[in-house]
């Protein structure tokens, strides 16, 4: 993928404005660009009647005020002040209107004038029981167009049908099927069965399905078919291949269409690396799968459960803190599905690995924050399995209800929580949560200081190397993790956790300075996506704002198709819809 210059980007003051120089490929900024953006940022989806309500005004000037306005009747429904705050992304205030409980649509304007001469209004929003859930037909309905190895009405004939030939010997495999990844035609394994993995936790988290949901024969069908390709992936010993069209050396070479006729020089390359963490997660689908087929198909239940037997045995069960966490996840699910005592054992084993890797002390000569993961010697910083330690421990939890280490698990989660995650989202008017912490700077930018030797940043390093870009699903999965983590807590901390898990999302749906919403077809101002061969696919997710070397946001909205900001990607639709679905099920 070549570099390409892109993005507008918003900025405090002036100051800060002359003071951010990105990588060079980046467009310059300018006062007008940053002056473009709406300075209302607010969920386009709307609020659940019990839930918090509050909007972020950039800047501290102009009305002290705001108006909410019931644009039905044309009338002023509430009015209050603006709370001036500070925020890393530079002076805001909040429009906190909470106790606003009623049903309808809405907008919030600026001033208590009328309408016609705020100078400012937001999009419109509901408040309504249902403003979250209305949104997952369409979202998992993404999956459709990502289809590969069949043909999809309406958006592409069948394709791939000569998928794809080993790297390494050039025989070819049958490893046709499946969902291309993102705004491409690439199958990567790690991301991509994490489609599988929402499709099926969203079967579960909405056991009691109402008018309107994603069907549960609907949700198997859609994962029998992305499953079917996984399930090619494995070896004989096991392991599990890493991607198809990946490239010959990670390049862009396989990124095309074909004639779908085996032996021709257009074929694609079936990369055989095989890693602990592509095991791990295949080890978890399939477990789960078979879990959720079981009734609705015991023999493919049977089968998807000894494919992932066949992942257990073949692989170490070692590795990193991302594939510790999915070896967790694993045998959490192979507790549930047959509670066999191997697996009680090693889910404890893993989960006391899990503890080892925590900075559960105050380090680095601050104390500030503590509770987060570490990966060796560096804090653990990955925007797509950030959240998979605590999720995992959470999984274990449940699964092992006599484990007498059960408390220890759910304390290491809660100051993950309390200690970590809460805190530095109070650094931000929006917050949300930095994609992680640095001892050191890993290249010539802005690391923000913390407190002692430590550094965070919200968004990925820009000039460290050409694979960054912005990070929903670490968005997603965080609200994921509070919303799992809300279900044990009781009284206020439950309201808290479930309100801060709402905020992740709320950023995706609009609640950011640009005042745009980053899925396809749901809320307004999206900017056009970076999906090269299919284009506009509703529900798509995108990867969302990143940041320049300041550390500020950045987002294509020049129609430059920027991969970084606009590109679709699976993780980011997949830890969505499990967000939502584990959020609605604390709802009963």
């Amino acid at each position: 993928m070549k570099r390409r210059r892109f993005l507008t980007t918003l900025a405090a003051a002036p100051a800060v404005l002359a003071a951010q120089q990105g990588p060079p490929e980046f467009a310059p900024v300018t006062r007008e660009t940053a002056a473009a953006a709406p300075r209302i940022g607010v969920n386009h989806f709307g609020f659940l009647p019990e839930a918090a309500k509050t909007a972020v005004v950039r800047g501290q000037e102009g009305p002290a005020e705001f108006t909410v306005w019931d644009v039905g009747a044309w009338r002023p429904v509430l009015r209050g002040r603006l709370r001036p705050v500070a925020s890393d992304f530079g002076p805001a205030q909040l429009a906190d209107f909470s106790r606003l409980r009623q049903p309808g649509l809405y907008q919030l304007s600026l001033g208590a004038g009328d309408h016609e001469h705020s100078p400012e209004r937001s999009v419109p929003f509901f408040i309504a029981a249902d403003v979250w859930r209305r949104t997952l037909p369409t979202v998992v309905g993404y999956y459709r167009y990502q289809r590969c190895g069949v043909a999809v009405p309406g958006v592409h004939d069948a394709c791939h049908l000569d998928d794809a030939r080993r790297r390494d010997t050039g025989e070819h495999v049958d490893t046709t099927g499946g969902w291309h990844d993102a705004g491409d035609l690439r199958k990567w394994m790690d991301t991509t069965m994490l489609n599988a993995v929402a499709l099926l936790q969203l079967r579960r988290c909405l056991a009691a399905p109402r008018p309107g949901d994603p069907s549960g024969e609907a949700l198997l069908e859609e994962a029998r078919h992305g499953n079917t390709f996984f399930l090619k992936m494995q070896d004989r010993d096991g392991r599990v291949w890493h991607d198809v069209a990946g490239g010959l050396n990670g390049d862009n070479s396989d990124n095309h269409w074909t004639d779908n006729v085996t032996g021709t020089a257009d074929d694609r390359f079936l990369n055989p690396e095989k890693t602990e963490q592509t095991a791990a997660i295949f080890t978890a689908l399939q477990a789960l799968a078979a879990r959720e087929f079981a009734s609705a198909d015991p023999a493919y239940a049977a089968r998807t459960l000894a494919a992932s037997r066949r992942a257990w045995n073949g692989s170490s069960r070692r590795g990193s803190t991302a594939a510790t966490a999915w070896w967790a996840l694993a045998a959490a699910e192979w507790i549930g599905a047959t509670g066999e005592p191997e697996f009680h054992a090693e889910g404890r084993r893993l989960a006391a690995e899990l503890l080892a890797r925590q900075q559960a002390g105050y380090a680095y000569d601050q104390s500030h924050v503590r509770g987060y993961w570490m990966d060796g010697a560096a804090p653990f910083v990955d925007i797509v399995n950030s959240a998979a330690p605590a999720l995992a421990l959470l999984a274990l939890h449940d699964a092992l209800p006599r484990a007498p280490e059960r408390r220890a698990w759910l304390a290491a989660v809660q100051t993950y929580l309390e200690d970590y995650v809460r805190p530095l989202a109070a650094r931000n008017a929006y917050g949300i949560v930095p994609t992680g912490l640095y001892t050191a700077p890993l290249s010539d930018e802005t690391y923000r200081p913390l407190a002692g030797s430590l550094l965070y940043r919200y968004f990925l390093p820009v000039r460290r190397q050409f694979w960054w870009q912005g990070a929903n699903c670490h968005l997603a999965a965080h609200a994921l993790l509070l919303a799992r983590f809300a279900a044990a807590a009781a009284g206020s901390a439950r309201e808290e956790y479930r309100a801060l898990a709402y905020r992740q999302l709320e950023w995706i749906a609009g609640a950011n300075p640009f005042g745009a919403s980053q899925i396809t077809g749901l809320g307004v101002r999206q900017p056009y996506p970076h999906s090269r061969f299919v284009g506009l696919i509703p529900g798509g997710i995108m990867n969302g704002i990143a940041g320049n070397a300041a550390d500020q946001p950045v987002l294509d909205r020049e129609l430059r198709l920027d991969w970084r900001t606009c590109e679709y990607w699976s993780p980011h639709v997949a830890y969505y819809l499990w967000a939502v679905a584990a959020l609605e099920s604390l709802r009963g």
